[in-house]
């Protein structure tokens, strides 16, 4: 009978948030378009301090945009 010895993988904890530039690259978008609508508390959002966070549910939850042909 051989053993064989089981190598466990680290996992990393789920994201919670995004910053607003990353969330816009994951989105496909502006990120000016994300602080607007941030601004217009049409989007969830947090601060923290003057960092502004997106919950990682809405963004990965949100259709991204279609890349644009050159």
């Amino acid at each position: 009978m051989t053993t064989t010895a089981q190598h466990t993988v680290p996992t990393t904890p789920a994201r919670q948030y995004y910053r607003v530039k990353d969330a816009a690259r994951v989105l496909g978008v502006p990120p000016r378009t994300l602080y607007h609508l941030v601004e217009h508390e049409q989007i969830p959002y947090r601060r923290l301090g003057t960092v502004i966070l997106l919950p990682a549910a809405w963004v990965e939850r949100e259709p991204t945009m279609p890349v644009k042909r050159r």
